[in-house]
């Protein structure tokens, strides 16, 4: 499959961005790198490993329902492939000195998504999904 460059604007200034997941033993590694608009150079790039099901597959790419203490919804559908959570990612990466001028990586997207007020216990590679 072809990663196709998806587009999003925040302040008048445009982005490019592609997802790509990868599974691995049980574990799934969501990629989401976000481009200035006219730079495949130097991207914000962030990393999030969680569990892989093999019936429902990577929790962060169909939806999971994560608790979120930043805001006043005490639980929300997070999808990665919604660009509202694209957003917050390029908000993340912007409050953390990302200009588009060098490449910032992000290695533990779940140690982030915690620090944004999520609660990431529950989709953490080590958690294993009981039924």
């Amino acid at each position: 499959m072809k990663n196709k460059l998806r587009s999003i604007s925040i302040d008048g200034v445009d982005y490019k961005y592609t997802l790509s997941i990868r599974v691995e033993s049980q574990t799934c590694m969501h990629e989401l790198k976000i481009y200035l608009q006219n730079s495949k150079i130097h991207p914000l790039h962030i990393r999030i490993r969680t569990w892989d099901d093999p019936i429902a597959g990577c929790p962060l790419n169909s939806g999971f329902i994560l608790a979120n203490d930043s805001n006043n919804m005490p639980e929300e559908d997070y999808n990665l492939n919604h660009p509202k959570r694209v957003r917050e990612w390029l908000l993340y990466g912007l409050n953390c000195g990302w200009n588009g001028a060098k490449m910032l990586v992000i290695e533990d997207g779940l140690a982030a998504m915690k620090e944004m007020g999520y609660e990431i216990e529950r989709i953490q590679a080590s958690a294993c999904m009981q039924t």
